[in-house]
């Protein structure tokens, strides 16, 4: 199962341009903030439309400017992950995995997925009596019981401090490893994506640069090598 996507998209000022392959393992998009990381993700959930280009899952033709495909974004089968998890205030952690699930699930069908997550304690809870730890794993049960075809991760660490964020780094890395989908995974901080990705993609602004595997991308990065991350470098000890 892949992901394929080639989209381009201006705003502005403004130019996206994103090439890249993820396939049953964790790609992460790694740049500065407004770089166009999240613009990605949008356009591949069909929240937002490319200008032209062409996104493909699983041999499905999600978006294509040339044959004029646009699929609603329901019709994607993509589980996305916003950065605020995005939960619904009104409905208990239940009904919130259960929202992902078609009309009128029956209740007990989130049984299973409150168990694996460690939430079935919090079922009757509502998102503002969650701890963000706690939100963040209804919104990842809630995206794992929609059994999408490939998963989209928006800053999922960014309001968690720095031992909760570990810890949460290991329980999602364990469940992307065994959903075995594709997942496009965006941040700005190369501990995470050191952490959680198999392959990295870089972006500065607006575009995608060379994708490669995570151990060379740092391996190279060490070097200074420009065409991945330009402006940064990992220092050696002696210089940081």
């Amino acid at each position: 199962m892949t992901l394929i996507v080639h989209i381009r998209k201006k705003i502005g000022e403004f130019s996206l341009q994103a090439d890249f392959e993820a396939a049953q393992s964790v790609l992460a998009l790694l740049g500065p903030s407004g770089c166009g990381k999240s613009m990605t993700l949008k356009c591949i959930a069909g929240i937002e439309r490319p200008d032209e280009g062409f996104i493909a899952l699983d041999g499905r033709v999600l978006f294509d400017s040339a044959n004029k495909v646009n699929l609603a974004p329901q019709k994607r089968r993509v589980g996305y992950m916003f950065q605020n998890y995005a939960l619904f205030p009104n409905m208990s952690v239940r009904k919130n995995v259960l929202a992902g699930m078609g009309r009128k699930p029956d209740p007990a069908l989130a049984d299973p997925y409150l168990e694996r997550f460690r939430i079935a304690d919090l079922a009757e809870r509502f998102p503002h009596e969650l701890s963000e730890g706690q939100k963040q794993r209804t919104a990842m049960a809630r995206i794992v019981a929609q059994a999408p075809d490939a998963i989209l991760l928006d800053e999922p660490f960014a309001a968690l401090d720095t031992v909760l964020k570990w810890q949460l780094e290991q329980e999602m890395l364990q469940v992307l490893t065994q959903e075995k989908k594709p997942t496009v995974f965006v941040s700005h901080d190369i501990s995470e994506v050191y952490q959680m990705s198999g392959a990295v993609c870089s972006m500065k602004d607006g575009k995608t640069m060379a994708q490669v595997k995570t151990g060379e991308f740092f391996d190279r990065l060490k070097k200074g090598t420009a065409d991945l991350m330009p402006g940064w470098r990992i220092l050696p000890p002696e210089e940081a």
